[in-house]
């Protein structure tokens, strides 16, 4: 009896869907790539076409972070792939599952052409090698493996339209996968045992609503201070007693840590931290899914193994701590009124994103772009679940908010999401507002338009450089928006806030609001932030 065959192409698709892949995004070629979506689509997986391939990257990690499973972005070769660089960089550094598919030049065709030809392999290899992803072959065995064993790691493919169609036998069986042992828990056991003022710092391997039950459990039995890096906020709600704040590796968060007699990471990948040394004495207990290299620290201990075991195993056996629930509570209030700093109400930041969060009662996700407007939007929207709020912290790219939101709106249509980004950012993604719209997401996009490159303005000034260009005439972006199809609104004096936002709270569909910001507060929220 003859075994039944498949192409690669057919097996690609439906192993995606069943992986759990509801929809991929890209900005397609001729050749491969519309080969890949017509399979799609019979597999039941939905096609969005970006404006750029950069944001189509962005939103398959974000995807796949969301559904806890592969996203899968498109690109033709040569210029596609170029251009989406940035996306598959902010993949593997903010730790995202995406696969990127872009077409390649057969062999023959590369005995003749030049145009549109350079390594692409040798292009991306350096950012896979970032996230611990791999370049995969058109093989089952390869993308098996991905799937199985990639966790956050992104992966790129390069296949042509004879690798596509391959036909291969039907009656193929994974690979086993094999187990890796624990390792012993005595070492954490004993230093948590030995403590008595424990701070700990939840970060991004913790950001798992799987791990959300085991991580409460935790916080609630060591009764200890607990912050939450950006990436990671949610982990431990803001209104939780034990919550104290933000970690960056800065220096808002000093007055804990010089009280701290241990200090306990939870799932902290380095990336997320501050380009400062490690500036806290206190010994170190590491519990984390992967061993990073290089680190900020030597830890005193280190568990590296599954943290949903090590959480559940340590909870069993260790004491509560002696912080007292008031010591607590004037951490983190300590921690707002550092990021209050200089706020003066009006249109500043902090103002925006309160009146933002009091008229959104229905708490959409929040996405969040690179630029001074992100210290506010993090401290004062409240994380209520791991993945709340969205935000490149590892690439820290602008440009990723408005293409997170997309996403974030069309994996849960109903909740919908907030984009909040600085002018900077949101021009580098405006195409991005022809996607909105032709998805009909559910996304409100709050541009913080103050005219200027804030943080790089602020940094010239403090080396009293010149004037170096760093602004400019504030785009009406509440009339680009109108032009592409969204409802918008303008607001340019702090009475007008509160009944645009309002309004934007209680629409549907793609929407804008364009904030004529305060940027005084800013020198002084860095300065409390980041010392």
């Amino acid at each position: 009896m003859t075994a039944s065959t498949i192409t690669f192409l057919d097996w690609f698709a439906a192993r995606l869907r069943r992986a759990g892949l509801n929809r991929a995004f890209g900005v397609p070629g001729g050749g491969a790539s519309l080969d890949l979506m017509e399979a799609l689509r019979r597999h039941g997986v939905d096609t969005v076409i970006t404006a750029r391939e950069d944001a189509a990257v962005m939103m398959a990690g974000v995807s796949g972070v969301l559904a806890q499973g592969p996203g899968l972005a498109f690109t033709t070769k040569g210029p596609g792939l170029a251009n989406a660089a940035n996306g598959l960089a902010s993949a593997a550094l903010d730790r995202m599952p995406a696969l990127l598919v872009a077409e390649s030049f057969t062999e023959g065709e590369l005995e003749f052409l030049s145009h549109q030809v350079y390594p692409q392999s040798e292009l991306v290899a350096p950012l896979l090698r970032q996230g611990q992803g791999p370049e995969l072959p058109s093989d089952r065995d390869a993308v098996e493996g991905w799937l199985n064993g990639s966790g956050s790691a992104p992966a790129a493919m390069f296949p042509s339209a004879s690798d596509f169609n391959r036909q291969m036998s039907d009656d193929w069986q994974p690979p086993e996968r094999s187990e890796v042992a624990s390792p012993s828990l005595e070492q954490a056991q004993s230093l948590l045992r030995e403590c008595s003022r424990p701070v700990v710092i939840m970060g991004l391997e913790a950001a798992n609503s799987g791990l959300t039950a085991s991580l409460r459990a935790f916080a609630d039995k060591l009764a200890a201070p607990v912050l939450c890096t950006y990436m990671a906020k949610g982990c431990v709600p803001d209104d939780d007693p034990h919550y104290a704040g933000i970690f960056t590796g800065g220096a808002i968060e000093q007055a804990a840590m010089e009280s701290a007699d241990l200090i306990v990471l939870v799932g902290l990948d380095p990336v997320e931290l501050l380009r400062k040394p490690w500036a806290f004495s206190a010994p170190v207990l590491d519990l984390a899914e992967r061993a990073y290299d290089p680190h900020y620290m030597s830890p005193a201990g280190r568990v590296i193994a599954p943290l949903q075991e090590t959480l559940v195993a340590l909870a069993g056996r260790i004491d509560g701590s002696s912080w007292d629930q008031a010591e607590i509570a004037e951490l983190r209030d300590g921690f707002l009124r550092g990021m209050e700093s200089g706020d003066s109400g009006g249109l500043s930041s902090t103002s925006v994103v309160k009146a933002t969060r009091d008229a959104f009662v229905a708490h959409p996700r929040l996405c969040v772009d690179a630029g001074a407007h992100m210290f506010s939007a993090c401290a004062f929207w409240p994380g209520k679940a791991p993945r709340d709020v969205l935000i490149s912290n590892g690439l820290a790219s602008m440009g990723f908010a408005v293409p997170s939101a997309i996403a974030a709106a069309l994996h849960e249509p109903e909740r919908g999401a907030i984009a909040m980004t600085g002018d900077g950012g949101f021009l580098m993604c405006l195409g991005e507002l022809k996607t909105a719209v032709e998805t009909k997401a559910n996304v409100t996009i709050i541009v913080f338009n103050d005219g200027r490159l804030s943080l790089i303005d602020i940094k010239r000034e403090d080396r009293q450089m010149a004037d170096l260009g760093l602004s400019w005439s504030a785009p009406d972006f509440a009339t680009v928006a109108r032009g592409f199809g969204f409802e918008a609104w303008q607001v340019d004096k702090d009475d007008e806030l509160t009944a645009a936002l309002e309004a934007t709270a209680n629409a549907t569909g793609p929407r804008l609001v364009d904030i004529r910001i305060d940027t005084s507060p800013y020198r002084e929220q860095l300065r409390a932030l980041r010392g």
